[in-house]
């Protein structure tokens, strides 16, 4: 299921950025991506969401970020689809460009959060219903406001954002690119390593080798830095990476699990379900499925 690229236009005389308030039968229901964020606050609707690799439920109260380039959509429920006047999609979009601000705006030190914030928006940031309510004020009177009144609120709502905890959706591997909670030159470095030598043998030795560490050393730092362990941490890659293949592949169960650096297909199905909660056969059905979303 090749993802869709969208042209936007978010830009205007009058304008820096998009934002609309809608009520809609069901939301938009084909995997695409754009090159702008995307800020997707759900009033009210109910499915599945699709983050890149991530597929989980959502419901009232809803509010996700979106980096460029990372493949979505929010699947309605079926009853959706059954013209029932009673059901009805509400939400508020938000598209913007890094640079709507200007280009420099967002490395000054106070919005230093931010920075951070939008750096991870590339796998998809999903923020507590907690946080979302409080917001929801704010949010829905941004699609009404012009002028600079509407540039302030939408910089006082990512900040707002950047305070409080959030959830990455997408894993590590599916994104071209790492951008962690630490952002240090080492550990980015690291994690890139990873990524392109995903699909071979990548031990302990090597790696801390990479690291110019000894293995113990490594470790240490490793788990100190990302919280997670090194063989964790690339199992996490690996699949990401096969499930971008799942999606965007007409490769067989067998030759992505090889290609991406598992030497049993066994494991491979072992090793994928312990992160995704299901084996890969159902998560390509999954996303498969949403080809005929009222059947």
């Amino acid at each position: 299921m090749e993802p869709k690229f969208l042209q936007k236009n978010t830009r205007s005389a009058e304008h820096s950025f998009f934002c609309k308030y809608a009520e809609v039968p069901h939301t938009y229901d084909q995997f695409h991506y754009h090159k702008e964020f995307e800020l997707l606050y759900t009033l009210e609707n109910k499915g599945t969401r699709f983050i890149g690799d991530s597929i989980n439920s959502f419901a009232f109260k809803d509010l996700v970020l979106i980096g460029p380039g990372l493949p979505h959509h929010w699947q309605s429920d079926k009853e959706y689809y059954e013209d029932n006047p009673l059901l009805i999609a509400k939400v508020v979009l938000v598209h913007f460009e890094l640079d709507f601000v200007g280009s420099d705006f967002f490395n000054i030190p106070e919005m230093k959060n931010v920075k951070t914030m939008l750096s991870k928006a590339n796998r998809g940031i999903h923020f507590s219903i907690e946080h979302a309510v409080k917001l929801e004020s704010i949010m829905l009177g941004l699609a009404g406001k012009s002028n600079w009144r509407q540039v302030i609120d939408l910089i006082e709502i990512l900040c707002e954002m950047a305070e409080k905890p959030y959830t990455l959706l997408a894993s590590e591997g599916f994104s071209d690119s790492y951008h962690g909670s630490n952002n240090e030159e080492r550990i980015t470095g690291i994690y890139n390593y990873m990524i392109k030598n995903h699909d071979g043998n990548i031990s302990l030795n090597n790696i801390a080798s990479y690291a110019n560490m000894n293995p113990a050393a490594f470790c240490r730092y490793f788990k100190k830095a990302t919280s997670k362990t090194f063989s964790d941490s690339l199992n996490d890659i690996r699949v990401g990476i096969a499930c971008k293949k799942l999606i965007n592949t007409e490769l067989s169960i067998a030759e992505i699990g090889y290609a991406c650096g598992y030497q049993s297909i066994s494991y491979f199905n072992r090793q994928f379900k312990k992160v995704k909660k299901i084996n890969p056969s159902e998560y390509r059905l999954k996303y498969l499925l949403t080809k005929h979303p009222t059947t």
